[in-house]
């Protein structure tokens, strides 16, 4: 195991960790506010922790020096906890906890509320196959290579994930969800922002009170879409027999490919359910 420290020219900490590769690990990761980059692949378990000021949100600072004033303008009885915390001064990235117990990678931001949290970008270089568990407040997160299982929530952040050969579950109040690959069950939910799908393979259930929902090429499995106010597309593989029902409350509902009312020959390999309350609900060829 190698462990390096280092300053950039403007006073920014950089960490890097080295593990060796056993296998695939599981990879437990939580920060506040920031940036998270997880790559499945080959060679160690590498990971960098940086202080990140670029991801910080612009209104922050604004917000802490209003804290910071009032505390002070109260005699420090409000809002000293967090303008106060001598955490918050303090480098992000050399308080990040780094360690590897037994099969498990966990790497933990300092817990400072917001907004006086300083924003840390997170880089995990994994085996292939490793389960993924990420909690955010305020970060995007992207995965690419091939994960195990994936469980990401974050209030606030877009989610972009190449590849899960496990079940997955992507939860986020605010931000967008993109996916290339499904291959078993998963849960893909967010309250304002779109939801893109490449290949689904599974059951597969896709929520968003306000935006749009699309599955380019869905050939096994199971697909339930609902959509509060959205469009909703979802593309057949060819050659698959699917059970479809779509509905929209104030959209058009349509259908490039053939439907018929009796059951058909073949045995059924995909059910789809979409619903939309406001936007249109359609059926396509995949891709």
């Amino acid at each position: 195991m190698d462990d390096t420290a280092a300053e950039q020219p403007r006073g920014e900490v950089v960490r890097t960790r080295t593990f060796d590769a056993e296998g695939p690990i599981e990879i437990d990761i939580d920060v506040t506010v920031g940036r998270v980059q997880v790559h499945f692949g080959d060679g160690d378990t590498v990971v960098e922790v940086r202080d990140d000021p670029a991801a910080q949100p612009p209104w922050a600072e604004g917000a802490a020096n209003l804290i910071g004033w009032v505390g002070e303008f109260l005699g420090g009885q409000f809002g000293a906890q967090v303008a106060g915390n001598p955490a918050a001064a303090a480098s992000a990235a050399e308080q990040t906890r780094i360690e590897k117990l037994g099969n498990r990678l966990v790497v933990r931001a300092p817990k400072v509320p917001m907004p006086k949290a300083t924003a840390v970008a997170v880089k995990v270089h994994a085996p292939t196959g490793s389960q993924l568990d990420v909690r955010t407040r305020l970060a995007p997160v992207t995965v690419t290579g091939t994960a195990g299982r994936v469980d990401v929530g974050t209030a606030t952040g877009d989610v972009s994930l190449e590849r899960a050969e496990s079940a997955t579950s992507v939860r986020t109040g605010s931000g967008e969800v993109n996916v290339e690959a499904l291959r078993a069950s998963a849960t893909l939910a967010t309250g304002t922002g779109d939801v893109w799908i490449g290949k689904a393979d599974g059951a597969v259930m896709v929520r968003t009170s306000s935006g749009d929902l699309t599955v380019t090429d869905a050939g096994s499995g199971s697909v339930e879409a609902i959509t509060g106010s959205g469009d909703i597309r979802v593309g057949i593989r060819s050659g698959v027999v699917a059970e479809v029902e779509l509905s929209s409350g104030g959209g058009y509902v349509s259908s490039e490919l053939d439907v018929a009312d009796t059951e058909p020959d073949k045995p059924v390999a995909l059910r789809v359910r979409a619903r939309s309350g406001s936007g249109d609900a359609s059926l396509t060829r995949a891709g």
